[in-house]
């Protein structure tokens, strides 16, 4: 074993990284031995805030930290948007699981987490008492602050023609490996490039409407869980965003409706159910709200799930894709992951319906 190590943490999204990214990454250098990169969203299927996969994103992190004499490290962090508590114990097994790897002791090297609150996804900073925490100053160029938001606008959406002045500004080791992604998948490019323009421009209507009443506006949506003998109730997406993806039957709620009324209404239209909507009302099991700010690349998007537990039988209730869906399904719940779910449909169902299995440890000992 190695004895009196620094271990450096940082963690983020790194979607993608860059030179702002990098400069962290030296400084934390400066002070610790070695360095770990937990890189969140792991296992999300692609989006617009999201576009590339850990393995992707792992090559680009490889790939920009080339020439820097101290060992750096990646690993996936998987998200649980609603249970803090599950998170801070993936990020420590995690880090615990890279010390055995790298023949660190864990009681005599020391963890330091760095990184910048930018805002309030960055609260995580606090949650480590044990570590030393190190400050990172945001990397500027021409006074605008690097981050991986331009970035991506840039990649996605910009003209091509100013591919070389965003890779000078971003890095060009940083970048270089990105660009050549997204000229050899342009079918996943297409599909985050669709998805970029129905996000900015739903987000340009809201910002509209706000202006105009002089303060935020939710939107609020309704969603249905329905589980039967050991199956979830699944529809695929016909439309952006998220178009192609599975998730629970639902959408907004239309004026003079309650959330319960909502979510009944998505359900029969997305899944044509054959079982009457009294007995389904009578199938309610539990309600509950799911409002990360983060849920929803659309903007403050609030919903209110409804669990609907219908009888075990050996014939599942028959279903049939309404005009709002590509397809309608039973899917075991053995079978559900995150990688597949349209935003945080997966972490309504890990917390609505506890048989869901999914082990981060099992993830992280997956690793090569």
């Amino acid at each position: 074993m190695k004895t009196k190590q620094t271990l450096a943490v940082f963690i983020g999204r790194f979607q993608p990284f860059h030179l702002g990214h990098l400069d962290v990454v030296e400084r934390a250098l400066d002070v610790a031995d070695s360095l770990l990169l937990l890189v969140g969203s792991s296992y999300r299927p692609r989006s617009w805030k999201n576009p590339f996969s850990y393995v992707e994103r792992r090559a680009f992190i490889s790939a920009g930290t080339q020439g820097i004499a101290k060992p750096v490290a990646t690993l996936p962090l998987v998200d649980t948007l609603y249970n803090d508590r599950a998170w801070i114990t993936n990020v420590r097994t995690a880090v615990m699981a890279h010390m055995r790897k790298a023949g660190l002791d864990p009681q005599s090297t020391k963890v330091v987490l760095t990184g910048f609150e930018k805002d309030k996804s960055s609260r995580y900073l606090s949650w480590f008492p044990t570590w030393e925490m190190l400050d990172a100053q945001p990397k500027k160029h021409d006074g605008v602050v690097l981050n991986a938001t331009d970035l991506r606008t840039h990649l996605f959406l910009g003209n091509g023609d100013e591919t070389g002045r965003v890779a000078k500004r971003f890095g060009m080791q940083q970048v270089s490996p990105v660009i050549a992604w997204i000229n050899e998948n342009p079918d996943a490019v297409s599909t985050i490039r669709d998805e970029g323009i129905f996000v900015s421009k739903y987000r340009d209507r809201t910002a509209a409407a706000e202006n105009l009443y002089g303060y935020p506006i939710p939107v609020n949506t309704a969603d249905a869980v329905v589980v039967q003998s050991g199956h979830v109730l699944l529809v695929q997406r016909s439309m952006q965003p998220g178009k192609g993806l599975w998730a629970l039957p639902g959408g907004h709620i239309d004026p003079g409706e309650t959330a319960l009324e909502a979510a009944v209404r998505e359900l029969y239209e997305e899944a044509g159910l054959d079982m009457p909507k009294g007995a389904m009302r009578g199938r309610l099991r539990e309600r509950r709200v799911f409002d990360h700010p983060e849920r929803s690349e659309k903007g403050w998007v609030r919903t209110e799930a409804f669990v609907f537990e219908l009888q075990d039988r050996a014939h599942l209730e028959k279903v049939k894709s309404g005009s709002d869906a590509a397809a309608a399904c039973w899917v075991p719940i053995t079978e559900i992951t995150p990688d597949t779910l349209f935003e945080d449909h997966f972490d309504i169902i890990h917390a609505l319906v506890p048989e869901v299995p999914f082990a981060y440890s099992s993830i992280l000992m997956a690793q090569d």
